[in-house]
Parts: structure tokens; sequence; C-alpha cells
């Protein structure tokens, strides 16, 4: 009978220790979406801002660029009233017919950059409060997590210390066959009998098997292999 008691012992430490791993695994996984989040925003955040950069120098290169055709314009109208052929005239109008061409499409271009500037220039103070509040929350939540898996290592050490304590107790026959049940069954190689039926693959337990659970010796389901033992509503 002792045993089996030092059996559900172990592994109900065992299921608090797995739990351990787990959690510790998940918030790990957490800490490191907490890391892509952060970075993700602040290239969203630098990416705006050199985009707003390159829209201000792309928009001084057009105004210049603007102001130069309006000056070859101004010199083309001057030069109309002194050429001397016709040839050179023609020549002349249809120059400035490219180069009001070129304006206007310049113009577009420029009025098209002005809108994106504008549109950057009032986007960025909250892309950058947005930022700065994400990183708190998220600095704040990797600082709760870091204490939580600070907590979870403390409890597996003395949970550790707990089962190393226990499994000394247990014969080594017993403790090895609980090690590769547990291996064989996701962990769980101890469970119990609940209204005449095994929890770990619910299968009906026979009275037989009940009857030697009772005497206090150590019995495995005929469905699973498990070690079975009485449970509250085993009617024991």
């Amino acid at each position: 009978m002792e045993e089996i008691k030092l059996l559900i012992q172990l592994q109900k430490l065992d299921l608090k220790i797995d739990k351990n791993i787990k959690d510790e695994k998940l918030f790990y996984s957490r800490l490191k979406q907490i890391e892509e989040e952060l970075k993700t925003i602040e290239e969203d955040f630098l990416k705006k801002k050199e985009e707003l950069k390159n829209t201000k120098k792309e928009k001084l290169k057009k105004e210049l660029q603007l102001r130069e055709i309006d000056e070859k314009l101004k010199r083309h109208e001057d030069e109309k009233y002194k050429v001397k052929s016709k040839q050179e005239f023609e020549a002349l109008e249809k120059e400035i017919a490219n180069l009001e061409e070129e304006k206007s499409r310049e113009e577009d271009y420029l009025l098209d950059l002005m809108e994106k500037e504008e549109e950057l220039s009032g986007l960025l103070p909250s892309l950058e409060k947005q930022l700065q509040t994400n990183r708190e929350n998220l600095t704040r939540e990797r600082e709760e997590l870091n204490n939580k898996i600070g907590s979870i290592k403390k409890g597996k050490e003395n949970l550790t210390r707990e089962r190393e304590e226990l499994s000394s107790k247990i014969g080594k026959v017993y403790y090895e066959q609980y090690e590769r049940l547990r291996k064989m069954r996701d962990g769980l190689a101890v469970v119990a009998v609940e209204d005449g039926i095994c929890t770990g693959c619910n299968v009906k337990v026979s009275p037989s098997l009940i009857g030697q659970i009772k005497r206090g010796q150590i019995v495995y389901c005929e469905g699973c292999s498990r070690i079975i033992y009485l449970g509250n509503r085993s009617g024991s």
C-alpha cells in the first residue's frame, strides 16, 4: 500500500513539474514574440520617418526643376522676339510647348509629393506616441514574464529536489516501470479509477482488478497498462 501512495505522489509531483516546463516554454515564446513586436513597430516608425525625409528631399528637387523650367520658358519667350526666321520661331514654339508639358507633369508630381508630405507629417506624431505606448506596455509585460519565469525556475528546483527525495523511497523495479510508462503515455503513468472506469483510457476496470487494488497491490489497467488506483468516486 505504501508503494502505490508514493507512486501517486510522484505522479502528482511530475505533473506539476511538467506544467512548469510547459509554462516556462510558453513564457519564453511570448518573450520572443514581444521582441519581434517591438522590432516591427520600431522599424515601421523608422521607415515612415525615412519616407518623410526622402519625400521632402524629392519635393525640394522638383521645386528646383520647376524653377529651372520657368527660367527656360522665360528665356524662350524673350528669344521669340529676336528670331529672324519662321523656322527658328516654330522650333522655339515647339520647345516651349514641350517645356509647358514637362512643367505640367512636374507640377502634378510635386502636388502628390506635397500631399504625401502632409500625410506623413500628420501621421508620424501619432505613430511615435503609439510606439512609445506599445514599447512601455511590452516592456512591462516582458518584466512580468521574466518575474514569472524566475518564479517557475525556483519552483521547479524545489519540486525537483522533492522528486529526488520521493523517488529514492520507491523500489527500483516500480520506479523503472513508472518511468517507462511516463515515456509511453505522455507523462501520465498513474491514474485514478472513477466509477469503475480508468481515467487514463476510459476502459472499465474488472472487479478482480478492483479487488487487487483494495488489497494494496500495484495494478495495471488492462486497457492502457497504466498503474491504477481507486479515486474519490471509486466506491471504496
